[in-house]
């Protein structure tokens, strides 16, 4: 048995034992009833002796439980259909008054077992914060809580591309580099910087972003250009050679396409590996430039003030700065996506924490409670009507045979115990009738 039909019979039979059983008690008690007057009836006629008085009083108990029996028998089938298909006035009540009965459970619904005021008592006596704590203890809850907030993330990140935000990110580095002391202490700072992991990272980062710069459709055309400007300016200044070669622009091409395919490879390889040549320089250049800044060399602390004039200056970073946010919001995205990555474990872990915090304090969590009981109570006095209006809709979704089927199978079994009680009742009292009609005389 494959998996699909393994879960389609469990359901099945799940359906089957939730299904009211249908219950035969009052058509047994009912053909008891007429089995006994009968076999009383018949044992008189033949005349036992000794037997007279006692099949008197079983008849009249058995002609009274069938009596009782027919009686209640009528009065339960009268309830859904006409008995015996006869047009008896006053009988298939529930088809007869569907409208009539449709409209007082509504009514009863809304205005009385789910009034205002009785969810306002039950809501009095529960506490939201307790059930909301609880609530939270398991983390399936807590992931599908923290699903919007992560959703409200990722549309948060996707603006990190946009111009403002661009700008705002290009405006920063510049005025953060106006403001950068330079001084012995500056260059300590570097000297740590320049040893930590956070610098690896950072440089691996950089040279990733000038690879991906390096590849850009539009780099070798600004290349080229730039090659034809210096051209143009050596011509300008005397030279003549060197100018008649770089002006060529099969040789612009090569050397643009051979420079963007190097600088790529060696950036890949110094991203990638910490003993690069290319890695090595850098770091080797920083730390003697902030040994010299930490010893407060005059001449490097004047260079290093004239440099960053200078990078302020030239300093075109909006490039650089796009391609790491777009770098930054396609992680950010793709982490976010994931319910079960770090950055989610981290926003549902915050996000649980922080809501457990508020609780955990007694004012707040009382104000809590106060707030979910005064907006639900003004929320269903707005909406009262929706109940009983979802009620109604609900039952007259249902056409009359519907209505009826689904009404006698919840309590049809009820209903038949009911006759087999009609039964009992009926045949008891026409045992104590004939006693009393014997006593009397």
């Amino acid at each position: 048995m494959t998996t699909a039909t393994k879960i389609d019979v469990d359901g099945v039979a799940r359906q089957a034992a939730d299904a009211p059983r249908r219950n035969y008690v009052g058509t047994v008690s009912l053909l008891v009833a007429l089995c006994g007057a009968i076999a009383c009836h018949v044992a008189l006629r033949q005349g036992i002796e000794g037997t007279v008085e006692w099949l008197q009083i079983a008849r009249a108990g058995f002609e009274a439980a069938l009596v009782g029996a027919l009686a209640d028998w009528f009065a339960v089938t009268a309830l859904f259909r006409h008995p015996l298909g006869l047009p008896i006035p006053h009988t298939a009540i529930i088809r007869a008054r569907r409208a009539k009965i449709i409209e007082g459970i509504a009514s009863m619904v809304q205005n009385e077992w789910l009034s205002p005021e009785v969810i306002g008592a039950r809501l009095q006596r529960l506490a939201p914060s307790t059930l909301l704590t609880e609530w939270l203890s398991n983390r399936e809850h807590v992931e599908r809580l923290g699903g919007p907030v992560r959703n409200v993330l990722r549309s948060l990140a996707r603006t990190l591309t946009h111009t403002e935000a661009v700008e705002f990110l290009d405006s920063t580095i510049q005025r953060e580099l106006r403001d950068l002391p330079i001084n012995a202490s500056a260059g300590r700072w570097l000297a740590r910087v320049a040893a930590s992991d956070s610098a690896a990272a950072a440089f691996e980062t950089i040279a990733r972003s000038l690879v991906n710069l390096a590849q850009r459709p539009g780099t070798p055309e600004t290349l080229q250009e730039w090659l034809d400007r210096s051209a143009r300016q050596l011509h300008k200044d005397g030279k003549r050679l060197i100018p008649l070669i770089l002006r060529r622009k099969i040789v612009q091409r090569k050397l643009v396409e051979a420079a963007c395919d190097y600088a790529s490879a060696e950036l890949v390889e110094a991203a990638a590996n910490r003993e690069h040549p290319l890695r090595q320089f850098v770091f080797g250049a920083v730390q003697r430039l902030a040994d010299r800044l930490a010893a407060g060399d005059a001449h490097t602390l004047e260079q290093a003030e004239q440099l960053r004039h200078a990078l302020i200056e030239s300093l075109e970073a909006r490039p650089l700065v796009l391609d790491l946010l777009t770098q930054l919001r396609a992680r950010l995205e793709q982490d976010l996506d994931d319910p079960h990555s770090r950055l989610s474990d981290l926003v549902d872990r915050q996000l649980q924490q922080g809501i457990l915090d508020l609780l955990n304090d007694a004012d707040r969590s009382a104000a809590f409670d106060n707030w979910v009981r005064t907006t639900a109570n003004d929320l269903l006095r707005r909406n009262q009507h929706q109940i009983g209006l979802t009620v109604r809709e609900n039952l007259e979704a249902l056409d009359a045979d519907t209505l009826v089927a689904q009404i006698e199978d919840r309590v049809g079994a009820d209903l038949q115990f009911i006759r087999l009680n009609g039964a009992l009742v009926g045949g008891l009292i026409g045992v104590l009738l004939h006693l009393a009609h014997r006593v009397i005389g």
